[in-house]
């Protein structure tokens, strides 16, 4: 490095002088420089010695002219550009305002708005690009700066440049086809002859990685693409695309398909999705919803609950097994079935109901005047998860927020709260499944033994005949059977009772501390919530 620094300090010592080294690329290194014809900072790129002997000066300086048309508010310019002492080289504006990349590191994930924002900036600067033949090929959050809050696009001068070189000879040279996490199949097969889909997979690429904190990791299968849910996604991965409002998901696996031709044309085609998806949800006419939810609820009817309510997770996961994006259903639920979480009317009063252990089922409510405001909500889940010792997933359809989780070990729990928004008041609904693992099947048997031969010592008493006997035992031995697991079920979720009394109670004084009336509710939620970080 130091060596080639010191050959280009020398090299452009009349035009340009070299000061500090920016950074260092897989095809580039970049300085910082001043102009002293213009008395202007500048960056000045200069292709790594390799690459250029396989690009050449003639064809460099040849194809980095078309690089010097592109003309747009998102494009970084390119001021000069040519050949000395054996280096290539070319000049852009110094952009002080930093790379997409130090704001990932800094926010790790940026809100919807902005992600949004910026993917149709850079999708602007690309169709222009595009149009004049030029495709970036490595798009990444280095290559996008930020000059007064807007996103400006480098490096289409390497893109042009590395354009006209054959797989063979860059191959040869062993600089990369674009960078691995943002690079798409066909970049990955080596294809050199790409189109503007192959940006589109990129900046997808650069999109799901604001919205969602890393890369996708591996692209999506035309299945996921058709169900437009990533299917193999980690569970950390789910659990923030699962927040993502409207259709966002569906937009980010079409632009992911492994396949070009299933992706969007265009990289505008593709930001035009994305925002019209964070903004809104297709809707569904009142069969098609009707048909949707009944569907799920035959696929989904061994997780049914006593009562017969569907938990919001396993409608969706079912949804995407038909091939049903999880937001339409979302959707569905809403129109169909608007109330299906709020509890019964005579579950409103304040303070427990009477406590239900049928079966180790329990079930705990609260209801508190007033509203919570959606980001508010982060504090329930957090006081749920500590007071229970526990994770679970979160859901929500409509004004319900659900949480479910289950612990493992021996005494199984299966816990359910339901935070319902109505006119003038929010209720809180628990409701807790018990269950005995690995000594439920010995319980029994225990049960039976001692309730058939109880069976036996009355029918020996009473001198029944031996067929009596028989009758008589087999009937005490099952009913001893039941009674044995149907009384430690209910001693259980006796046991954990206060323990869900005191939680019911935790999150009443929560959402009575926090709550407003619902007209108030969304100046609550913009004053509660900070102003995004500026990207510069």
């Amino acid at each position: 490095m130091t060596s080639t620094k010191a050959g280009i300090k020398a090299a452009l010592a009349g035009s340009y002088a070299i000061e500090d080294e920016l950074g260092s690329g897989g095809m580039a290194i970049v300085y910082l420089a001043r102009d002293g014809k213009h008395d202007r900072e500048v960056a000045v790129k200069v292709l790594k010695p390799e690459l250029a002997a396989a690009v050449g000066p003639e064809r460099f300086l040849r194809e980095i002219k078309i690089t010097a048309k592109l003309n747009h508010p998102h494009i970084l310019p390119l001021l000069d550009s040519g050949e000395a002492g054996g280096f290539l080289y070319y000049v852009m504006p110094y952009v002080s305002g930093g790379s997409l990349r130090w704001v990932l590191k800094r926010d790790a994930i940026l809100p919807v708005a902005d992600a949004v924002r910026i993917t149709e900036q850079v999708a602007s600067a690309l169709d222009h690009a595009h149009r004049l033949g030029v495709v970036h090929r490595d798009m990444k959050p280095g290559n996008i700066l930020f000059s007064g809050g807007h996103a400006i696009v480098a490096d289409f001068g390497i893109a042009k440049a590395v354009s006209s070189i054959s797989r063979e000879q860059l191959t040869r040279t062993g600089f990369p086809l674009g960078t691995p996490g943002y690079m798409s199949p066909e970049q990955a097969a080596g294809n050199t002859a790409q189109d503007p889909r192959t940006d589109v997979f990129g900046l997808a690429c650069v999109t799901y990685e604001m919205l969602v904190g890393e890369t996708p990791g591996m692209w999506p299968s035309e299945e996921a693409v058709r169900m437009g849910r990533f299917l193999d996604a980690s569970p950390a991965h789910r659990k923030t695309l699962d927040k993502l409002p409207g259709r966002i998901e569906q937009v980010l696996t079409r632009a992911l398909a492994m396949r070009p031709a299933d992706r969007f044309a265009t990289p505008g085609e593709y930001a035009s999705a994305l925002g019209g998806s964070s903004k809104h949800t297709a809707k569904l006419g009142d069969s098609v919803a009707r048909d949707v939810v009944r569907r799920a609820a035959e696929l989904d009817a061994q997780h049914a609950t006593e009562d017969g309510v569907l938990s919001v997770g396993g409608v969706e996961q079912v949804a995407a097994e038909a091939g049903i994006p999880p937001a339409r259903v979302r959707e569905a639920l809403r129109e169909v079935e608007p109330h299906r979480s709020e509890l019964p009317a005579d579950a409103a009063a304040r303070g427990p109901i009477k406590p239900n252990c049928k079966k180790g089922r329990r079930t705990v409510d609260r209801t508190v005047p007033g509203h919570l405001a959606e980001a508010d909500y982060e504090i329930l889940i957090e006081e749920i998860q500590r007071s229970l010792g526990y994770v679970g997933t979160v859901s929500g359809v409509g004004k319900t927020l659900n949480w479910s989780g289950a612990k493992p070990g021996f005494v199984g729990r299966d816990t359910r709260v339901t935070i319902t928004r109505r006119e003038t008041e929010t209720a809180v609904h628990i409701e807790e499944h018990i269950e005995i693992r690995g000594f439920s099947m010995f319980s029994p048997a225990w049960g039976a033994a001692a309730g058939g031969a109880i069976g036996v010592g009355i029918s020996s008493a009473l001198g029944l005949p031996e067929a009596g006997m028989v009758i008589l035992g087999l009937g005490s031995a099952f009913g001893g059977a039941f009674l044995t697991v149907n009384g430690i079920l209910k001693g259980l979720a006796r046991h954990y009772a206060p323990q869900l009394e005191n939680l019911a109670d935790r999150l009443a004084a929560h959402i009575e501390r926090r709550a407003l009336p619902e007209e108030a509710g969304a100046d609550r939620r913009l004053s509660s919530r900070e102003a995004p970080p500026s990207p510069v």
